[in-house]
């Protein structure tokens, strides 16, 4: 179901839209309520409902292969192809998405995807795994995206849980916020929940933040 979804509305997009340049599959969140946030004070809550607009979210995380279609002159080494673009600024992820006919997601989108229309703890479910995550799912070592087979969120999301934390469009003062998981630094799920977040300068290059796109649909 999730590829057909994937398929058909990349189908319309092509037909329906200016052509840009090669990016992640998109996927579709439909229009329609969530719960954003968790408990009753920040930095996570307060926990409410929200509505929005359908739009397309980038399946996987933008990869070094794909950041090097946009910008010739980037550089990665050999068997990197597939991990996750990351010691990325804002400025310059921001760029990319625009290259490629999206944006960043605002916080309210990325929790969407991440935590679908049930209020999920994590993007699979509210169930902690048993197993502790691997290193190569934490963002230090990096992997493949979409390595990890249970992070997958209800609309067939991968990696909201781990690999690396993601810029968001939105800021809180002078900072950007970010959102994904924390493996990076304690290997271990219960810093995973799908509604936690974090904020670091927009000019920063960290070896553990990276971003993916979203599309608006009129």
């Amino acid at each position: 179901m999730n590829g057909y979804r994937i398929f058909s509305w990349a189908l319309l997009i092509s037909l329906a839209a200016p052509v840009f340049a090669s990016a992640s599959s998109m996927v579709m969140i439909p229009e329609g309520p969530f719960t954003m946030g968790q408990g009753d004070r920040p930095p996570n809550g307060p926990e409410r409902r929200l509505f929005l607009r359908t739009f397309l979210i980038d399946q996987s995380e933008v990869t070094n292969e794909e950041f090097q279609e946009q910008f010739p002159n980037y550089r990665f080494r050999k068997g990197a192809a597939q991990h996750p673009k990351t010691k990325v600024t804002w400025y310059q992820a921001k760029e990319y998405c625009e290259k490629v006919g999206g944006r960043l997601p605002t916080e309210p989108e990325w929790e969407k995807a991440a935590r679908g229309e049930h209020a999920f703890i994590y993007p699979w479910g509210d169930y902690k795994p048993k197993k502790r995550p691997h290193p190569f799912y934490s963002g230090v070592v990096k992997q493949k995206v979409a390595s990890n087979k249970q992070d997958v969120s209800a609309y067939g999301i991968h990696d909201m849980a781990g690999s690396v934390w993601e810029w968001t469009a939105d800021a809180a003062g002078s900072l950007k916020i970010i959102r994904g998981g924390l493996w990076n630094q304690h290997l271990d799920f219960e810093y995973s929940k799908a509604f936690e977040k974090a904020t670091i300068p927009p000019g920063e290059r960290l070896s553990f933040l990276g971003f993916r796109c979203v599309r608006s649909v009129e």
